[in-house]
């Protein structure tokens, strides 16, 4: 698929990135959906990482996202390891399993 870019997320894509992420989610795993409402809420917590939120574009419409924060994992003693965490990943339902490559 050709004309597709990666380019990191502004502050006026956030209203077309939730709209993309809830239609992306919609009735998937239950009625409706709730990741673009984690999408929204996200930005402002402190774990969340600005500079890892893309967006893919397609003759300069949004088609795909993703969002990067900061977590951790804990072992059996309570040692904690900062690690990063993804998510959501969004794909507009259009170009969902389309096998989208910025090579072909």
């Amino acid at each position: 698929m050709k004309n597709m870019t990666i380019r990191l997320e502004t502050e006026k894509d956030y209203r077309a990135v939730e709209e993309l992420t809830r239609e992306a989610f919609w009735n998937i795993y239950k009625p409706g959906a709730d990741e673009h409402y984690f999408v929204h809420m996200m930005r402002n917590h402190p774990d969340f990482i600005p500079e890892l939120a893309f967006v893919l574009e397609k003759d300069g419409e949004i088609i795909g996202n993703i969002m990067y924060t900061k977590a951790w994992i804990e072992d059996e003693n309570g040692k904690r390891k900062e690690i990063l965490s993804f998510g959501p990943l969004c794909v507009a339902p259009e170009y969902q399993r389309q096998n989208l490559s910025f090579f072909s």
